[in-house]
């Protein structure tokens, strides 16, 4: 596939909204206490903020009633919750920024849980990519045009000065079997998020992994303005319970995240998860994506991290129209942790 123009993607992307199967779309306000969340692909322990707090019960504490849905893709998690056909999910930092900016999505983002991009590039380590310059030359899979991985793949090139015309891209699935894509020499690597690392890792393929940081907030939680406004209460219950078990699971020792992974397996279909090596590797990994500096501002939307990265993408020529509304709002993770 050619490397398509990523503005031209990502605003398509935005602008055609596809229907959940099952899920059905909103009219009016929802009844107080009751939310859709919505991931970007099939369950992972990298999403266990949200899945660790409904297996735990913390939602229904917070008199919540919360239903967990499993997407395809981070740019259907902005279409989605713009059409009203789901309240509230996560996507990528840079892909929300896009949409909201260059096509004025009815979307915020009301916090950040990964601070950092959470994205590999996975490659063999016959032909490894270690670094950045690495990349020049090369066939790169991406799950989705247009979305989080390829806004962070397009970031990553321009802050290393890279061409990225040089560098062409194919749809590949973030999972463990793409890497026969790379065996094949179909691709020369692919970006997955760090549990595709760590299974593979674990699994003894011969992997090369490389930690990508494109500067900008790596995947934040997003809501429909007008639907946040009418269940503000619902929202301030959703992040107080997932900024508790965010916490819960970050002080934990190995012995409890064993119990944690154990008692999510028990609700939700996570792939690797009843490995317990790898469990454990995919559950440290991702929580340090959760932390900044201070703890207690887990979850919250970092002032100047959000300018940096809405800088980058500006420089990028990935924002193309002012920014006419507020990129991200902390009012409700202020009303949570108040």
């Amino acid at each position: 596939m050619k490397r398509r123009e990523f503005l031209g993607s990502a605003a398509a992307a935005a602008a055609t909204l596809l229907p959940l199967p099952g899920v059905m779309p909103i009219v009016h306000a929802q009844e107080k206490g009751k939310l859709t969340f919505l991931t970007p692909s099939s369950f992972s322990l990298a999403f266990s903020p949200v899945l660790y707090a409904s297996a735990a019960g913390f939602f229904a504490k917070e008199g919540l009633d919360l239903k967990v849905e499993a997407g395809r893709g981070a740019a259907q998690v902005v279409q989605l919750t713009a059409a009203k056909q789901v309240q509230t999910g996560r996507t990528g930092g840079a892909n929300y920024m896009i949409a909201r900016v260059n096509s004025n999505a009815p979307v915020i983002a009301i916090a950040t849980i990964a601070q950092r991009s959470p994205f590999a590039v996975i490659s063999s380590k016959d032909a490894p990519i270690r670094k950045p310059q690495d990349l020049a030359g090369k066939t790169i899979g991406v799950q989705s045009a247009g979305g989080s991985m390829e806004a962070t793949l397009d970031l990553l090139l321009m802050r290393s000065k890279i061409d990225a015309k040089s560098v062409r891209r194919e749809r590949v699935a973030d999972s463990a079997a793409s890497f026969g894509m790379i065996q094949s020499k179909r691709v020369d690597g692919f970006l997955g998020n760090m549990s595709s690392a760590i299974r593979l890792t674990a699994q003894n393929y011969p992997v090369a992994t490389m930690a990508m940081d494109d500067g900008v907030p790596g995947q934040v939680y997003v809501a429909e303005e007008s639907v946040l406004a009418a269940n503000k209460d619902a929202f301030v219950a959703f992040l107080r319970a997932t900024y508790r078990s965010a916490q819960e699971l970050s002080a934990m020792d190995d012995a409890g995240l064993q119990k944690a992974v154990a008692l999510m397996r028990g609700k939700f279909d996570i792939p690797g998860s009843d490995n317990t090596p790898i469990a454990l590797a995919d559950m440290r990994a991702n929580r340090e994506l959760w932390v900044t500096a201070n703890p207690k501002q887990l979850l919250r939307c970092n002032e100047s991290q959000w300018k940096e990265g809405e800088s980058l993408l500006r420089e990028a020529g990935l924002l193309k129209q002012p920014t006419a509304k507020p990129l991200y709002t902390n009012e409700i993770w202020e009303a949570a942790n108040g």
